[in-house]
């Protein structure tokens, strides 16, 4: 009988095929693709191709090509022909590193127990112990070579490492042993035994009274201060220190068994040394739970968030070549209200900066204005502690109640529960081919193929494409909740409204420069650009001497706000801040006749009323003050001649009247003929209101850029 063909072939602990089995006249031509003997070798040779060779050919020995190279196709067509290749090698490979343990014979050879510490193992314990320890040594061993392995045929994740060490250790026979035969109880096993070595193997029917060498307050106050000390010292290194001290003051030595039996004891003691204070508070302090508010906008939430959206830019390096990196991820600052989860508002660059955090607070509070008409405040912010002396004034200009979460405690903070579920929801589920998977720390049977995205990665978008994925996921993500969210805060009474100059005061940027105001208004540089800005309040008339500084928002130049400050050749020193005022974009009136729409008449009568009202109350002050001299004078008759000089009437002319009756009469004249005037305006055609308009005298050249 013809002894059946085997390709398959063992080297270097790396499973091999053997070359000739790979060429297209040797094997499977009606279901593999397989190529000629010298295409194959050109693929080994070649740095782009996956093919990689273990053996070159020689005298007696075949080309070997790594089996865990080759593409699927070939591996499943390979198995298929001649049948699964026998793994007969982990056998003797574990068998080739077991090494008898003589210590671990000392250890249990030196161990007593009982009452009075005189009895000792049975000679089968001691035995059995030592095979028990030696086989553990060994199953260390060969967990770290064959990680180290997996790990070099990117195989991390995919391979049952536990799985492969209990095949090894029920199938080694040469020694007897009573290691669990299952894969979970063998690693429950090994990692007992990494943490108190030789103790662990001991039975308890052999030493469970060695707890009672410790009896003494010092004792256990020293076993508790080494249990707590930051390096973490593990159950031998404990016992060590232990019965160095013990030997001084005559105390009985102790085992890695007590040790491992106080660890557990006095683990709420030390915990903090061992772990951290930030550990501490998230694993053993008690939790408070909370309820979600109870309406929209009583709480906000915010933090930055690392996109799991992998995008490709393309810059220079030092040596001015073009280099296009495929790693880059964004960073979203996200303003969540959890009544619902609702995204209120956002920013997005390429890392978290103060500059950054500000943008998306403001675009929360436009937000709010583009949903209810009007900026509204929240009535509690929850942040971190990020540049928190920086942010503090934006902070807490832009909430009823600032209230920074506790340093580090992340369980405060309940976006990072969202930023995972938005995450899974539009990108994961979505199925998108960049993501890049969960955080760093996730499991990475949860993570993506990174193979796949290798392969893939000049199909991911660049900064711009990005950006748009994530703005549509946050729109997808508004657009099931808005309803809900309006809804609430409409029907909620106790609502904080952010005052236009609250919202410029906290949000907006300063030019560097003061400015007074003119006829014309004030006109500031805004961006390169001379704008003009005035206001209807009489009393900012009455400050035209006064030096302003000016806040703006870029988004919207309709308004600002203006703040008295002291200036120096027209450069801000510094605000004095006892006066503010809103100013308004002033309206630009066409010169033309022909230009002129409808509007413009309008806008121009608001400014006629407003110099009327100016000019009506500097007559009626005039008047006011006039009647109080009149009466200074009255009191001191020689002051006749002086009193001609300094108080002419309304209409300029020295004042003779003895009563104040013939004032108000000549106030009244001036009054009627006021009224009369603007009944005449009224009934006027629009035409003769341009007339009467271009007849007046005023400088249009203020109010153009000629």
């Amino acid at each position: 009988m013809a002894q059946k063909e085997n390709p398959f072939e063992y080297h270097d602990e790396k499973l091999g095929v053997k070359i000739k089995y790979l060429t297209s006249d040797r094997c499977c031509k009606e279901s593999l693709k397989f190529i000629s003997y010298k295409a194959i070798n050109q693929r080994m040779n070649s740095k782009t191709q996956p093919e990689k060779q273990l053996r070159r050919a020689s005298l007696g020995f075949d080309a070997l090509v790594e089996f865990d190279s080759l593409i699927q196709e070939w591996r499943d067509a390979l198995v298929f022909k001649f049948g699964k290749p026998v793994e007969k090698i982990r056998a003797s490979f574990f068998e080739k590193h077991y090494i008898s343990d003589r210590k671990a014979f000392d250890f249990f050879a030196a161990h007593r127990y009982g009452d009075d510490d005189t009895k000792k193992l049975p000679p089968e314990a001691i035995e059995l112990y030592t095979y028990n320890a030696s086989m553990l040594n060994t199953i260390l061993e060969v967990r770290q070579k064959r990680k180290l392995y997996a790990k070099s045929l990117g195989l991390t994740g995919q391979f049952d490492i536990w799985q492969s060490l209990s095949n090894d250790v029920n199938a080694f026979q040469q020694v007897n042993h009573d290691l669990p035969t299952t894969k979970d109880s063998l690693r429950h096993k090994v990692n007992r035994y990494i943490k108190e070595r030789y103790s662990s193997i001991i039975s308890k029917k052999y030493g469970s009274r060695n707890a009672a060498k410790v009896k003494d307050d010092e004792q256990l106050a020293l076993i508790e201060i080494l249990l707590g000390k930051h390096q973490n010292l593990n159950n031998e290194q404990i016992v060590r220190h232990y019965n160095d001290v013990a030997g001084v003051i005559g105390w009985k030595p102790i085992d890695a068994g007590v040790i491992a039996h106080k660890r557990k004891e006095l683990d709420l003691y030390v915990f903090a040394g061992q772990h951290g204070e930030t550990d501490l508070m998230h694993k053993k302090h008690m939790q408070i739970k909370r309820s979600k508010p109870s309406a929209a906008m009583l709480f906000w939430t915010m933090d930055g968030w690392d996109a799991e959206l992998l995008y490709q830019k393309t810059g220079v390096n030092k040596d001015g070549n073009s280099v296009t990196t495929y790693h880059n991820r964004l960073t979203v600052v996200m303003i969540v209200d959890p009544y619902n989860y609702y995204i209120v508002g956002y920013a997005i660059g390429e890392k978290e900066t103060p500059k950054l955090i500000r943008q998306a607070l403001k675009n929360a509070l436009k937000h709010t204005e583009d949903l209810f008409g009007a900026k509204y405040k929240p009535y509690q912010l929850q942040t971190d502690h990020y540049q928190i002396k920086n942010l503090r004034p934006t902070y807490e200009g832009t909430t009823v109640h600032f209230t920074p979460a506790k340093v580090k405690n992340s369980k405060s903070k309940v976006i990072e529960p969202f930023f995972d579920k938005f995450n899974e929801k539009h990108f994961q589920e979505q199925m998108v081919l960049n993501w890049s998977g969960h955080n760093v720390t996730a499991k990475g049977e949860n993570q993506v193929n990174d193979d796949y995205l290798s392969k893939h990665r000049h199909l991911f978008p660049d900064k711009e494409g990005c950006m748009k994925q994530i703005l549509k996921a946050i729109e997808t993500d508004r657009s099931q909740k808005v309803e809900a969210f309006v809804e609430s805060f409409t029907a909620f009474e106790d609502k904080t409204e952010m005052t236009i100059n609250q919202f410029l005061r906290t949000y907006g940027q300063t030019t560097g420069y003061t400015n007074k105001m003119q006829g014309d208004g004030l006109t500031p540089t805004i961006e390169g650009q001379k704008k003009f800005y005035d206001s209807f309040d009489m009393d900012f008339r009455k400050y035209m001497h006064e030096d302003w500084m000016v806040f703006y928002d870029t988004n919207d130049l309709s308004q600002i706000l203006v703040s008295n400050a002291k200036g120096r050749d027209g450069r801000l020193v510094e605000e004095i801040g006892t006066m503010e005022f809103i100013l308004t974009e002033k309206y630009i009136q066409p010169m033309a006749l022909y230009d002129q729409e409808k509007g413009d008449a309008q806008q121009r009568q608001l400014v006629y009323d407003y110099n009327r009202r100016m000019d009506n109350e500097i007559i009626l002050r005039g008047v006011q003050q006039r009647e109080v001299l009149e009466d200074l004078f009255d009191k001191h008759p020689r002051l006749d001649t002086l009193k001609k000089l300094m108080i002419p009437d309304s209409l300029g002319q020295h004042k003779d009247q003895k009563s104040s009756e013939r004032l108000e009469t000549a106030t009244k004249r001036i009054a009627a003929k006021q009224e009369k005037r603007e009944k005449v305006l009224e009934e006027s055609s629009w035409q003769e209101i341009q007339t009467n308009y271009l007849k007046d005298k005023v400088n249009l050249n203020k109010y153009t850029n000629l």
